[in-house]
C-alpha cells in the first residue's frame, strides 16, 4: 500500500537485498571498460521511502551496511577511484518476522526479531503486529480467503 501511495518509494526484499543492492556498487562497462556508479535502494528512495520486506532474513553485512545512511543520510562509497558521497534522505519502513514464526512476550523485542540493539536503535518507531491465536477466527479467515482467491481448477475438455 505504502509503495502506491508515495511519489518515490523504492521496495526491496530481505532475501534478495545485499549491501550494494540497498547502498551503491560500481560496475566496468563492457564497451568503453569506463566505471560507473550505480545507486541501490536507498539512494533511488532518496526524498521518499524505502521499504524493506523480511529485514529479518538479511544477512548482518547488508543489515549494518544502511547503518550510515539511517544515521547520516548519506552513502559513502570510495570504490575503483570513485570516491563520493550520495544522498539517501529516506525513511525506511521495515518488516521482520519474529524467531521461530510466532512473537514470545516473554522475551525483548531484541530477542524476538533476533536483529542488534544498534540497528534497532535507530528506527524512530517499532510497531509490533501480533496474532492472538484463535482456532475458531482463524478457521473463518481461511475460509473466507480461500472463497475469495480459490478458484476450481478448469474443467478438461473433452
Amino acid at each position: 500500500y505504502v509503495e502506491k501511495s508515495m511519489p518515490r518509494a523504492v521496495f526491496a526484499t530481505g532475501k534478495g537485498a545485499s549491501a550494494t543492492g540497498l547502498t551503491a556498487s560500481v560496475h566496468q562497462d563492457p564497451l568503453t571498460r569506463e566505471w560507473t556508479l550505480e545507486g541501490g535502494a536507498l539512494v533511488l528512495a532518496d526524498t521518499g521511502v524505502c521499504l524493506i520486506d523480511e529485514f529479518d532474513k538479511m544477512s548482518d553485512q547488508d543489515r549494518t551496511s544502511i547503518h550510515e545512511a539511517m544515521e547520516q543520510q548519506t552513502i559513502s562509497v570510495a570504490k575503483a577511484g570513485i570516491i563520493c558521497s550520495l544522498n539517501a534522505r529516506t525513511s525506511i519502513l521495515a518488516a521482520a518476522n519474529p524467531i521461530q514464526s510466532r512473537y514470545n512476550p516473554q522475551m525483548s523485542v531484541v530477542e524476538n526479531m533476533n536483529l542488534p540493539p544498534t540497528l534497532l536503535s535507530r528506527f524512530d518507531l517499532i510497531y509490533l503486529v501480533l496474532d492472538q491465536p484463535n482456532p475458531v477466527m482463524d478457521r473463518r479467515l481461511a475460509k473466507h480467503l480461500v472463497a475469495l482467491y480459490g478458484k476450481e481448477a478448469p474443467k478438461k475438455a473433452e
